[in-house]
Parts: structure tokens; C-alpha cells; sequence
């Protein structure tokens, strides 16, 4: 009997090893005879298949029987068919080819298909890309692609945009990593390169132009950016990559305070297919330097510096917000002293006499460490091999700055987002989580502000001293003594701040870090936001079952928990929970003998703050001129629900001043503006010089509610011979209910116009509100992409855009200049064995006006040059760079009140890249 058994497992066994037999084999480059990783080897007909190894080399399982053809394929190479009789090593090579036109996307549709077929603009950049490129972080590639904006508002942290409404921590632009909403859950923007995916995990970038709300929620009006993450089936092995730099090299060029400074960054990759079921990834990226720092000290008040104004208040100097006419304590003065009536007196009638206290540049005041940590495991497991579950854990934790209301550096923040996702052949479900801790953060302008006054008030109401007597003192005396006014101001400035601490001294930092210790709803300036998100996403493609058209339609559910404890938002008592429903479809059909492809997307969303749900249409169609021409024209009436920062924030940015959503729960409940009018600030300002209240403006506002826009693109691709690529495309938008800002004052428990004079009976609050009037905004772009042959690619990109109807009562947004180009040129292989490669790229600005919460005013012109060369050590599986961004070191800014940003230079170690 036993015997009988093993015989028959035998047999069993051997009819299956004979049933699955292996192919094994190598792939490489038909030119320079290097492995090529990461190539798609697939059985033709079916679902199975491999990707070679860091190695070239593949395993497929053949359970069929022979023969069978093998279908290898990869971005770069042509695709080659091989039929193999039987089981044993086979040595494939592939041959080059350019990759001009050949791209393919995903964003667009939410389904694969070339980029010149797609119905929208979109811009892609891979991995071969990021490996010959100057940058040294693939996210600020971005800049040099057509049609994007960004505002770096300090190393770490770098805000993306298109079509014009460009600032930092733009609410309206979508980030997208592996599927899961970028956005730091509390503040409703993506947070720079702070979380997401490390340099060496990238295998793709896709960035959406204009209103993309339709496929992916009401955030994307400004656009959308897609990253994929590398598949660890895919690509397997170890990399590693060390790059050091230098910056800052001319210490005061521009007013850089800081002298040449060190740039470290490390990456390392781990990816291994342990069996064909089961992979895994690990990523660490840790980058260390010396940030940017803002130091424009421009007078937002007009013209003169320190010196010239004694109402000084400068863009990047923090504390001189803090301003109060001084004429009351001159008649005090005068009152105890009638001797001073000839001197005061003069000073009386010349009008206000704004006096601010003395503030500290950024420089020693905020830390100029810029520190990056990003940790990512994730594990692959295939049931079959159309069934995958996807687990990955991503952690981000960093020092960085960002401008807004005021500039706010994020010191040991972190995010962490939690994913787990099944995904079919027709389908995916995938549940996620985001959780946000605003570790310490810094409020710059408020905090200075309490420097000040924790240091010496400036009025004591208990004993009648303070900065402003001391100053108001010493003035008279030196104007009694025959000083003009103004020099008597500087005397009587260096007498008022006698003893100041020093920025960096013991006492400035223990006054500093009590304050920033303390909750800014408890007086001080620390934010302890910890809100999170949840999001759960099911998608079917039900294109075999319709077989008329392709269609995929979802379901998506998303709760904030807004839980910042009363210093972010209204939630000091228990958190705020907002949800999200979405539906969204999208069908694609092919007529006229395939040659035109109409589409159309629709998605429904609710938001429970607010009553009505809003439905997004998009509507398109691309039409085939010839085999590699397209035609391509959208329209698109997309909605977006206000952020919970446009609708709930809450947020102290100066001393008496806050940034505030426009929600009526704010409005009337908070605020009680229906009890306490809002003026204009400007009708404020006028009002105390003059003292007429007949020049008080009320503004009205009204509980917040959704924007739409109408947009409109007609677009034209084409790829000519195969060597020439050119994309050109026009917008045009119409938008309602437009969201922007607006700054009002008023006075709480006071309804006596008078109080106004009194700057601390007054609050100003700088407040999202929808304008009444229909903006527009319109633009145009072209792109040239020239293969030049033996690897010499050339890329040339130009873009416009323009505002129409603005409301002059908002703070619109709208930063980007009206036209911008970029130039590049580089090589990815020649020389002997193509081991050398190079990268240039060349970015025009001119200059451009500027709008943001604390400061507006001109961004000047500039011209940003970045190269690299590179050099492959074949044997060793390593490449080295040397290259430099703003090579020239000619320091420029793409945001007012935002660093100027000198020259990187550096060299890069990088093993088993690709």
C-alpha cells in the first residue's frame, strides 16, 4: 500500500513538473550589451510573465506546454516576440529606440494610453528622466515642465501648481501618491516632498493641467500631479545613492547670510521578489543642508528702511507688525510737561505718527536647518496573477518653512500614511490613512511680536511704562536738545531697546521656546495639530462586460478629523469631523473606424459642511488626423467644496490678527460680526488718519460656499517622423463664485466707530470669502521635443497665462507671470560603451506681482541655468554625477517674501540605478 502511494505522488510530481516547466533567460542592450532591468516578459495570450532583475535576468513558468511566445517589452526599447520550444536559458537583446512620442499615461482617464492620445494636457517624467536630470530631488523637476508654477518657499518645501493661481500651500492642486491624497490632513495641502516617495522609488510622474476635479475630487481645480511608486515585482535588487553638495557659496550675495554650507542626501532601495507570489520594498531617504533664507527687508508700508521710517515694517523682518501712533502718548507728554507744547504741538498737527517696534530678520531667528526623513515598507502578495494585496506603511519627518499669512517653519513635523489595497484584474479596493502632527512649529510673526512684548510691553497700562513711553521719552529729549524728527526716532529707538535680546542669546531662546511652548489658543504660538484622515476607494472597470465602450466607475468615502486643539481650528473642545461621498464614471468610445475617441466623466460629491451636493462633468474628444496625430478638445464645469482651512480656519498670524476660514460658524458665532461689523482694513488705516468715519467701509460677507469654473482646452499632438514632438494648446475659464481673501477689522464688545483708534480694541482678520464678479483666465502653450539621433534629445516649452476681472478686494492667488519658457538639451549615452551622459536645462521668468496673506509686491525676472554630466562604471553597476542647479549662482525668487535661492553644486554616487 505504501509503495502503491508513493508511486502515485511520484507520478503527480512529475506531471506537474513536466506540466510547468521554466524559461529562464537575460536581456540585454543590443548597442552596449548592458543587462536591462525591470523589462516585461510575458507569455503572449496571458497573464503570466516576469520582469528581469537587477541583472537582466527572468524566470517565467510555462504551464501549457511549448511552444510559446515570449512578448519583451520596456519603455526605451523596441518590444521583441521570441518563441521558445522549450524549457532552458535564453539570451534576449533589445534595441534602443527613443522614447519621443512612445509614453504612455494613466492620469488622464484612469486607464493606460499614449500621451499624445490623451484628451487633456498632461506632462509625464520617468525614471530614465530623473536619473539624467541636474536636480537633485525629481520633485523639483517639475518646474521645467509646460505650463507649471511653483513657489519654493524654503528647501524642503516647494508648492506645485498650473494655470496661474500659485502660492504656497495651494488648496486647490491635488497630490496623488500610489493612490493616496498627498494632503497633510489638517491643512488641506500637499506638503512639499516632505511624505511620498523617496529619488530612487520613483517610476513615474504625471502632472494634470488645469480643472481635473471630474476623476479626482474637488481639490483639483488648479491640477492634479500622479506618482507611482516602483513595484518591487518589477524592480528588483539593491540601490543606493549619496549625493554631496555645497550651497550659499558667496556669503551676501543677495543678502545670503549664511557662507558655504554642506548638502548631504542618502537613498537607499531594497527591493526582492522572494517567490512569484511575494515581494517587498524598503526605502530611507534622509537629506540634510542649510536652508534658503528669506532676507528681503523691502518696507511693506512704502519707501525707506529702519532708518528712514520709524513705522518700519519689513516682508521678512518679524515682530514690526506690532505699530501704534504714538500721538496720544506726545499729548500725554505734553500734559505733564507744558514746557514740551512747542514741540508737540507741530508734531500734533502734521497728523499720525506710526511708530512699530523693532523686529528680527529671519536669519537667527528661524532656524536655518533644513533636515528631510522619509521611511517606506511595503509588501506585494499575489493570490494569482490577477489578484495582488498591497500593504505599505510611509512615514515623513522634517525641518521646513513655508509663507503664507506669515511664514511658518515646520520643525519636526511629520506625516505618516497607511495603506492596505486589493487589486484585481478589473478592479482595486483601497483603504487608507493619513496622520498629521505639527510637531514644533513657529509662527514667525506672532511669535516675535511676543518677544517683544514678554520682553518689555509696550504700553503698561498698571504703571503707565512700556516701550512706547521709553521711546516717546528719549524723543523729546533729543528734539528739545535740536534733532529733526527722524533722528530723533533712531535716538529714540536705540533708548527704548536697550537691552533687547539679541537674536540667538540665552535670553531671546528662552523667550522663544516659552512662547512657541504654549498653544496658541492659550496666548502663546504652538500649533498641536494631530488631525487625520481616512479614505476608503473602490473602482471597477466594466469594459469586458459593456464591450461597446470602456467604462470604470467608483465610489469614494473620505472623513477628515480635524483635531488641532482650538489653535487651527474651532475644535478646542472635541474634534471636528468633516465627510466627503464621492461616485464618479467615466466612459471612452472609439467611432468613425476608431478614429475619434469621445469621453465623458461625471462625479458626484458631497461635503457635510455644506447643504448641497455638487456634480463635476467632463466631456472630450480626440481625434486621429493621421497614425501619429491627434486633435484634442475639452470642456470640463468642475466644482470645488472650500477647504477646511478656506472654511474653518482659525489661525493667530500677528498680534490682534488671524487667518480665518469663511464659514458663518466663524463669521457670526465666532467673531460676531453681525453684532461687531467688519470694515475694510484700508477704510481702517484711512480712518485713524484722518479720525472721519465717514471714510469706514463695511464689508459684508457671507457664510462661504463651492466655486465652479468652466474650462475649456483645445490642444494638437503630433509626433513627425518619428523625431519631432509638438504639443501646443489653449484654455479658457470661467470662474464662479471665485474663493479668495479679503482683510476686515473689527471691534469685539465695542460699537463706538472711535475704538478703531485704539489698536488694541481691534482685530483684524484676513478672511476667504467667494467674489461676486466672474473671474477669467485664459492661456496657451506650446512644446518642441527634437530627437536629434545618437541619443541627443532637445525639448523646448513655452506658456501664458492671464487673469481677467479680478476683484481688487481679493488676494487672488494669481502668481505666475505671463509667459515663462524652458529650454533642454542632453545626451543619455555616448562615448565609448554610451558611459558618459549629460543634462542641461535652461528656465526664464520674467518678472511678475506677487499676492500673498502677509506682503505682495514684485517677484523680479530671472534666468536659472542647471546641468550635470555623468559617468557609468559599467563593471560596478555605478554611475557618477557632477552637476550644479543655478550654476550661474545668480540668486532669484519664484515667490514674494520667499528666499532667493542661490547655486547647488554637487557629485552623486549612485549603484544599480534604474
Amino acid at each position: 500500500m505504501f509503495r502503491t502511494v508513493t508511486s502515485f505522488l511520484l507520478i503527480l510530481l512529475s506531471l506537474g513538473a513536466s506540466a510547468q516547466q521554466v524559461v529562464t533567460g537575460n536581456i540585454r542592450n543590443s548597442d552596449t550589451k548592458e543587462v536591462v532591468p525591470a523589462v516585461s516578459v510575458m507569455i503572449k495570450g496571458t497573464q503570466t510573465g516576469d520582469y528581469t532583475n537587477d541583472q537582466g535576468n527572468f524566470r517565467v513558468t510555462v504551464r501549457k506546454g511549448f511552444p510559446v511566445t515570449l512578448v519583451c517589452s520596456s519603455l526605451g526599447f523596441e518590444s521583441k516576440e521570441i518563441v521558445v520550444s522549450g524549457p532552458g536559458p535564453q539570451h534576449i537583446e533589445l534595441q534602443p529606440v527613443s522614447v519621443l512620442g512612445r509614453e504612455v499615461v494613466v492620469s488622464a482617464s484612469r486607464f493606460v494610453q499614449k500621451k499624445i492620445e490623451s484628451p487633456v494636457t498632461i506632462e509625464r517624467i520617468g525614471t530614465k528622466d530623473i536619473i539624467n536630470s541636474p536636480q537633485p530631488s525629481y520633485y523639483n523637476m517639475v518646474q521645467g515642465l509646460k505650463g507649471v508654477d511653483v513657489t519654493t518657499s524654503s528647501m524642503m518645501f516647494t508648492t506645485i501648481t498650473t494655470r496661474g493661481f500659485n502660492t504656497s500651500g495651494n488648496t486647490n492642486f491635488t497630490q496623488i501618491v500610489d493612490g493616496m491624497d498627498n494632503q497633510a490632513p489638517g491643512l488641506n495641502f500637499p506638503i512639499g516632498a516632505v511624505i511620498g516617495l523617496t529619488e530612487l522609488d520613483v517610476d513615474n510622474l504625471e502632472v494634470l493641467s488645469g480643472a481635473s476635479s471630474a476623476l479626482y475630487g474637488s481639490r483639483g481645480l488648479n491640477g492634479t500631479m500622479v506618482m507611482t511608486g516602483k513595484d518591487p515585482f518589477k524592480y528588483q535588487g539593491l540601490s543606493a545613492q549619496i549625493t554631496q553638495g555645497i550651497n550659499h557659496v558667496k556669503k551676501g550675495k543677495a543678502n545670503d547670510p549664511l557662507g558655504p554650507s554642506p548638502y548631504y542626501d542618502w537613498t537607499v532601495r531594497w527591493g526582492k521578489k522572494v517567490s512569484e507570489r511575494f515581494a517587498f520594498k524598503i526605502n530611507v531617504q534622509y537629506t540634510q543642508a542649510k536652508d534658503w533664507m528669506a532676507s528681503d527687508t523691502t518696507n511693506t508700508n512704502g519707501p525707506g528702511g529702519p532708518l528712514q521710517d520709524p513705522g518700519y515694517n519689513g516682508v521678512n523682518v518679524y515682530g514690526t507688525k506690532t505699530s501704534a501712533d504714538i500721538n496720544p502718548f506726545l499729548e500725554g507728554a505734553m500734559a505733564q510737561v507744558p514746557e514740551l507744547a512747542p514741540i508737540v504741538e507741530p508734531l500734533l498737527a502734521e497728523g499720525h505718527h506710526i511708530v512699530s517696534r523693532t523686529g528680527y530678520p529671519e536669519y537667527g531667528y528661524l532656524s536655518s536647518d533644513a533636515q528631510l526623513f522619509k521611511g517606506n515598507v511595503e509588501l506585494r502578495y499575489k493570490f494569482k496573477p490577477t489578484l495582488e494585496a498591497i500593504v505599505s506603511a510611509t512615514y515623513g519627518q522634517g525641518n521646513a518653512v513655508y509663507s503664507n499669512d506669515t511664514r511658518y517653519a515646520l520643525t519636526r513635523f511629520h506625516l505618516g500614511q497607511y495603506r492596505a489595497e486589493l487589486r484585481g484584474q478589473h478592479w482595486f479596493l483601497r483603504a487608507y490613512t493619513s496622520r498629521e502632527n505639527s510637531g514644533r512649529t513657529i509662527i514667525a510673526g506672532p511669535t516675535a511680536q511676543l518677544i517683544n512684548e514678554a520682553w518689555k510691553p509696550s504700553y503698561d497700562g498698571n504703571t503707565g511704562d512700556g516701550w512706547y513711553p521709553q521711546y516717546v521719552s528719549a524723543l523729546l529729549q533729543s528734539m528739545a536738545a535740536g534733532q529733526s524728527y527722524l533722528d530723533a526716532s533712531n535716538v529714540a529707538r536705540s533708548f527704548a531697546d536697550q537691552g533687547r535680546p539679541l537674536a540667538g542669546s540665552t535670553e531671546f531662546l528662552r523667550l522663544k521656546d516659552s512662547i512657541a511652548s504654549i498653544p496658541t489658543s492659550k496666548g502663546g504660538t504652538l500649533f498641536t495639530d494631530k488631525s487625520r484622515l481616512f479614505n476608503t476607494e473602490l473602482q471597477y472597470n466594466f469594459t469586458h462586460l459593456v464591450k461597446f465602450a470602456e467604462l470604470i466607475a467608483g465610489l469614494n468615502y473620505r472623513l477628515y478629523r480635524l483635531d488641532s486643539k482650538g489653535t487651527l481650528f474651532p475644535d478646542n473642545e472635541s474634534p471636528i469631523d468633516v465627510a466627503e461621498y464621492s461616485a464618479y464614471a467615466h466612459l471612452t468610445k472609439k467611432v468613425i473606424r476608431n478614429k475619434l475617441s469621445l469621453a465623458a466623466a461625471f462625479r458626484y460629491d458631497k461635503n457635510t459642511l455644506f447643504a448641497k451636493p455638487r456634480v463635476t462633468t467632463r466631456l472630450s474628444a480626440v481625434l486621429e488626423v493621421n497614425k501619429e496625430s491627434f486633435i484634442r478638445f475639452s470642456y470640463q464645469n468642475a466644482y470645488s467644496f472650500p477647504s477646511n482651512i478656506q472654511a474653518l480656519q482659525s489661525t493667530l498670524v500677528d498680534y490682534n490678527s488671524f487667518a480665518s476660514g469663511g464659514s458663518d460658524r466663524l463669521l457670526n458665532g465666532v467673531y460676531q460680526f453681525d453684532k461687531y461689523p467688519a470694515y475694510t482694513l484700508a477704510s481702517v488705516d484711512s480712518f485713524q488718519r484722518t479720525k472721519n468715519p465717514a471714510d469706514l467701509k463695511l464689508f459684508q460677507l457671507n457664510d462661504i460656499k463651492p466655486q465652479s469654473v468652466d474650462a475649456f482646452e483645445l490642444g494638437y499632438s503630433s509626433l513627425i517622423a518619428g523625431k519631432v514632438l509638438i504639443d501646443v494648446l489653449g484654455y479658457y475659464s470661467t470662474w464662479k463664485n471665485f474663493i479668495g481673501y479679503v482683510n476686515v477689522a473689527n471691534t469685539p464688545g465695542e460699537t463706538d466707530p472711535a475704538a478703531f483708534l485704539d489698536r488694541n480694541k481691534y482685530i483684524q482678520y484676513n478672511i476667504a470669502y467667494n467674489g461676486a464678479e466672474k473671474v477669467n483666465t485664459y492661456g496657451y502653450a506650446a512644446s518642441v521635443g527634437v530627437d536629434l539621433s545618437h541619443h541627443f534629445l532637445a525639448k523646448v516649452n513655452f506658456s501664458s497665462d492671464f487673469l481677467n476681472n479680478k476683484n481688487n478686494n481679493q488676494v487672488n492667488n494669481f502668481n505666475t507671470p505671463n509667459y515663462k519658457f524652458n529650454i533642454e538639451f542632453g545626451n543619455t549615452g555616448f562615448g565609448k560603451k554610451e558611459r558618459c551622459s549629460f543634462n542641461t536645462t535652461f528656465r526664464y521668468r520674467p518678472a511678475y506681482f506677487y499676492q500673498i496673506g502677509f506682503a505682495s509686491g514684485t517677484v523680479p525676472a530671472s534666468a536659472v541655468i542647471d546641468a550635470q554630466f555623468s559617468y557609468r562604471l559599467l563593471q560596478a553597476h555605478s554611475t557618477i554625477k557632477l552637476g550644479g542647479t543655478n550654476i550661474t549662482n545668480t540668486y532669484y525668487r519664484n515667490g514674494f517674501g520667499s528666499p532667493a535661492i542661490g547655486g547647488l553644486y554637487y557629485i552623486t554616487y549612485a549603484y544599480n540605478v534604474f
